[in-house]
């Protein structure tokens, strides 16, 4: 027995079903990397740049720190020692600032030792130039240029330990910068296998249809062509029921036309009015002309 081909509509659910779970976990793994990547570039590009940005102001501030040291142990310009004062105390300003910013902006991977070096550093220079300035108004200058001269290996150590730290926010720039790259590649990547993915999906649904569709169609074809030979059977079987009944009614009903004209005839042998031999004469001849191949019986007009 031919088993009927089932719909495929339960089929086409769970395909259904299945290509939004994957959408819906493509988009959420999607945006997981998308939040990284915002992340990854607010916590260590920006902030590593901002943080850059005052490592060079800090930097800037030395070097100017680093000029006018060199001004004062010079001794080509006319003025006493503690007439820089007022330039130092605003370079001083401006690093307090400065440093101030940058502690907060400092990346988190940077070691808190190296932060409170430069802090310490920067205080002990302060610290050593004050004293200067203090002697240098005592008239010692000097003893000010001495301790000045002494500052001036302290500052360049200051100015090393920010450019190290310029560097490692411009290695650690680049690292993000490349973890960023990989990201982005691998976004694309995954975009490229959903798509391909959906592709394949949309064409095996696509193919499932066709071939679902291919079997409906035979089996209407094969219904209909059952249902028209049902047909030409039943027209065939109710003919040759009728032909039967027409027949049997045709038999039964001769034989008895037969016999009643069989009757009529000795009736009309006996001693009987002539009116009623001339009557049974004109009944009995249509029983002579009966078609035993008539289908429907009708008896022929009589005879004039």
């Amino acid at each position: 027995m031919e088993r009927t081909p089932s719909s495929p509509t339960p089929r086409l659910m769970a395909g259904l079903v299945v290509t939004l779970v994957a959408v819906g976990v493509f988009s959420w793994f999607s945006l997981v990397q998308i939040a990284g990547l915002r992340d990854l570039q607010t916590r260590v590009v920006d902030r590593n740049r901002r943080d850059s940005l005052q490592l060079l102001r800090i930097q800037s501030n030395l070097n100017s720190l680093a000029i006018a040291m060199r001004d004062m142990l010079s001794g080509d310009e006319p003025y006493p020692l503690d007439a820089y004062k007022g330039q130092f105390e605003h370079l001083r300003m401006d690093l307090d600032d400065a440093m101030r910013l940058e502690q907060k902006l400092a990346p988190a991977e940077r070691s808190p030792d190296r932060q409170h070096f430069l802090a310490d550093s920067l205080t002990r220079l302060w610290t050593a130039l004050d004293r200067a300035f203090a002697l240098a108004a005592a008239g010692h200058d000097k003893e000010a240029r001495e301790i000045v001269r002494t500052t001036t290996q302290a500052e360049q150590s200051v100015t090393f330990s920010v450019s190290r730290l310029l560097v490692q926010n411009y290695e650690a720039e680049d690292q993000a910068m490349a973890h960023i790259q990989q990201i982005y590649v691998g976004v694309e990547r995954n975009v490229y296998l959903f798509v391909a993915a959906m592709l394949l999906s949309l064409s095996l649904i696509t193919l499932y249809l066709i071939y679902s569709n291919r079997r409906l169609f035979e089996r209407l074809a094969s219904l209909s062509g059952e249902r028209r030979d049902l047909a030409r059977k039943l027209i065939t079987m109710q003919e040759e029921v009728l032909r039967s009944i027409s027949r049997e009614l045709h038999d039964e009903f001769g034989q008895i036309l037969t016999a009643i004209g069989a009757m009529l005839t000795r009736a009309a042998k006996q001693n009987v009015p002539d009116s009623f031999k001339e009557d049974v004469r004109e009944e009995t001849w249509p029983c002579t002309c009966w078609s035993r191949e008539s289908v429907i019986l009708e008896p022929t007009a009589p005879m004039p």
